[in-house]
């Protein structure tokens, strides 16, 4: 898919999940809708943000994030795993001790991680952009931005990082 594509189908995702466009992100609409997939908060290695794992014996997927890291890390990365759990299903399923960013924290098959100051993969860059997308679109963007026109303060709407809402918005041509 092209970056295009996965900010369509992520912004779909957040206008059917979320159509009231409420901050932060309500996740558990998603985790009550697909009973495949379970969201835990769990204390895990520093460095690791968080995971999405298969166990194939229950066919089902497992996110698990980080609690110690801040709220802001934990909405997006949240989102982040969700990337990968819609658009990269097959891959998590098809490959045993699948370890993305090489590290093997977790103990299992089929994990991918989300680690801080990680080198971006295809899918990782992929996983980001849906995240991006998801918690943060398009059109709420603009309009905050449009009222605000500061970045912190667009953060903090959007329940993320200074980093992150001046990635989104320089994508978005906004600044």
């Amino acid at each position: 898919m092209t970056k295009n594509e996965i900010c369509d189908l992520a912004e779909n995702y957040a206008r059917g999940y979320n159509p009231e466009g409420l901050s932060p992100f309500p996740y558990e609409k998603i985790t009550s809708d697909k009973k495949d997939l379970d969201i835990y908060s769990v204390e895990i290695e520093e460095k690791v943000s968080g995971a999405i794992l298969y166990i194939k014996e229950e066919n089902r997927f497992r996110i698990v994030i980080n609690k110690n890291k801040p709220q802001t890390r934990k909405n997006f990365t949240i989102a982040h795993e969700l990337g990968h759990y819609f658009l990269h299903k097959e891959i998590i399923k098809g490959n045993e001790n699948l370890l993305v960013d090489e590290d093997n924290t977790l103990d299992g098959n089929n994990i991918l991680f989300r680690l801080d100051g990680a080198e971006a993969s295809k899918i990782e860059t992929e996983a980001n952009n849906f995240a991006a997308a998801l918690i943060m679109p398009t059109s709420l963007v603009k309009d905050a931005w449009a009222a605000i026109k500061d970045v912190e303060e667009c953060a903090k709407i959007f329940n993320v990082s200074v980093v992150a809402m001046s990635i989104r918005l320089e994508r978005l041509g906004l600044i």
